[in-house]
């Protein structure tokens, strides 16, 4: 049995996407390399590594920047694991903050959009040089 407590699909963030995002906690600040995104949150590295292991269930704030929009999250850590943290971002948090979940929603639908229409052409031009073999 796994510990697995996403209910939402996860899409992963390539270099090339655009998205960018930092990590603040305490008035430190870290870039971060996002590894994915979901409806609810993401996994990132720290860039450089955070001095300290940020421990499970530390409130931190995100800030995301894609196509030129930015959100900023309020989350808690939720795993750490390969090196990364799993972030979670509750639709209200305790301070009252109300996440823009649309926000990183609409994030989430254009890198899933933007992967599928790859995997499309990339699949599309695998099934063309077959038919030329054979």
């Amino acid at each position: 049995m796994t510990d697995e407590r996403r209910a939402t699909y996860r899409v992963s963030v390539k270099p090339t996407s655009g998205l960018s995002a930092t990590v603040c906690l305490a008035n430190r600040t870290w870039k971060a390399k996002a590894g994915n995104v979901s409806t609810e949150g993401m996994f990132v590295r720290l860039e450089p590594e955070a001095p300290v292991s940020l421990e499970i269930g530390t409130p931190v704030v995100v800030d995301i920047t894609y196509d030129g929009d930015l959100a900023k999250l309020h989350g808690e850590i939720r795993s750490r694991r390969a090196g990364g943290y799993g972030i979670f971002f509750p639709t209200r948090c305790e301070d009252g903050f109300i996440n823009p979940l649309d926000r990183l929603g609409h994030i989430w639908a254009e890198l899933q959009r933007d992967d599928l229409s790859k995997r499309l052409f990339v699949g599309s031009e695998l099934r063309d040089r077959l038919k030329e073999q054979g």
